[in-house]
């Protein structure tokens, strides 16, 4: 019992103060030490937030960066015009990317590329290429074609159509436009010394133009890459045009006033209507029977000013370039002339080929307009805003493929009635 000890009398030792073997100068710094601690928690505190900050400021940079890099190498690339029949690759690019975007927002992406990877390069590219900084930017809003590109497709349209490149251009508002229309010339005359001016009171009346839409579906197949955003945006301009300029040429030409036509004449209507049209003789409703005297008709069909200098010319289908040859004789060698640049001339006005016109050939075609002669820039070709492009991937849901409308406004009217007349085959 003695030598237990009693456990109230244990008592283990106490721990060891650090303050006790520090100085007063010694503890003075540790705790100058430890509020500088505390001091700089705060800023401790929100350096994360700071270093992520620091973070998205570096991405964005590089992005700018990227962009500039691009840009210039764009600026580069633009330094030529772009080949006949074709659009600029920044103009192809910006067209994929509409089409690309109209995709995602329907949710239809999928059903061109199968791979994850390839989606995303695809949206990449549509946000660089559309200046579009997230993902969630690309269902917000209708992205219309800029004006440089929208420039590019006018200028392709000119390309492949007649009306558009020879015709006046004007520019259409809301409403209807009403520019004066040329009718009775006054004359002028001597006048002697000191002598009144007498007034001189042209007769004119007003056109009217207003907009008429216009345009169609291109289908596109369901597959696209990376590699091929250029091809397919090259591919939407071309047929884009392509239509664009058949339509137009269709409507300036041969737009009878009826419904179908939304009541809009066009050059052939009017001609008729002006009593501007030479027609072949009775039972000659074929095209070959058209004589080289029945071209020249034309041209005593016309006002004498439209004969001045270049500016009329004959309209005709390309098939009717062999004829004309053909009107070649000893006498006459140089009466048709097809030139080293493509162009042609007949009796020394230009040709210009317009394929909506009437074909040539041996089979009847009564009361159908074979040529134009005359200067379109004294007609207007009116004109809206720019084209647009919609997407649809319900159109040929059977083909499993899309389509693409495009949509343009439009309208034409004459300035002078006298400034084209039509060739027209004898009635049946």
């Amino acid at each position: 019992m003695d030598n237990i000890e009693n456990p109230q009398t244990h008592r283990p030792e106490a721990a060891p103060d650090p303050a006790a073997s520090l100085s007063p100068a010694q503890w003075a710094e540790f705790s100058a030490s430890i509020d500088a601690v505390r001091a700089g928690l705060p800023q401790l505190e929100t350096l994360g937030a700071t270093v992520r900050q620091l973070e998205d400021q570096t991405a964005g940079l590089r992005r700018s960066l990227t962009d500039l890099r691009r840009s210039a190498a764009a600026r580069e690339g633009r330094a030529a015009a772009p080949a006949p029949g074709r659009v600029s690759d920044d103009c192809a690019r910006h067209l994929a990317a509409q089409f690309i975007v109209h995709c995602e927002r329907g949710g239809r992406l999928g059903a061109l590329c199968s791979a994850p990877s390839q989606r995303e390069a695809l949206l990449l590219h549509a946000r660089e290429t559309l200046d579009l900084t997230t993902r969630a930017a690309l269902g917000t809003g209708d992205m219309p074609l800029p004006a440089v590109y929208g420039a590019e497709i006018r200028e392709l349209v000119s390309q492949f159509g007649v009306c558009r490149r020879q015709m006046f251009p004007y520019p259409l508002g809301l409403g209807t436009a009403r520019p004066a229309r040329v009718g009775v010339r006054p004359a002028f005359g001597s006048i002697a010394m000191s002598a009144a001016f007498p007034e001189k009171s042209p007769g004119f009346d007003f056109a009217s133009l207003e907009s008429h839409k216009i345009g169609g579906i291109v289908r596109l197949p369901r597959e696209l890459d990376e590699q091929s955003v250029v091809p397919i945006g090259q591919f939407l301009a071309r047929y884009g045009a392509v239509e664009f300029a058949r339509a137009e040429d269709t409507w300036g030409f041969l737009a009878d006033g009826s419904p179908a036509y939304e009541s809009v004449r066009g050059v052939v209507k009017v001609a008729r209507d002006q009593s501007r049209a030479v027609t072949l003789a009775a039972g000659k409703t074929k095209a070959s029977d058209a004589t080289l005297e029945d071209f020249r008709a034309l041209r005593r069909m016309v006002n004498k000013a439209a004969l001045n200098g270049q500016r009329s010319a004959y309209y005709l289908d390309t098939t009717w370039e062999t004829r004309l040859a053909a009107f070649r004789t000893a006498a006459e060698p140089n009466v048709y002339q097809r030139l080293p640049d493509g162009s042609a001339r007949l009796d020394g006005y230009p040709v210009i080929w317009a394929d909506v016109l009437q074909p040539y050939s041996s089979d009847a075609a009564a009361d159908k307009c074979l040529a134009v002669f005359g200067a379109l820039e004294f007609w207007w070709f009116a004109e809206r805003g720019l084209p647009r492009l919609d997407t649809s991937e319900h159109v040929w849901f059977a083909n499993d493929q899309l389509a693409v409308r495009f949509i343009e406004e439009i309208d034409f009217d004459y300035a002078a009635g006298d400034a084209c007349a039509a060739l027209l085959t004898a009635a049946a």
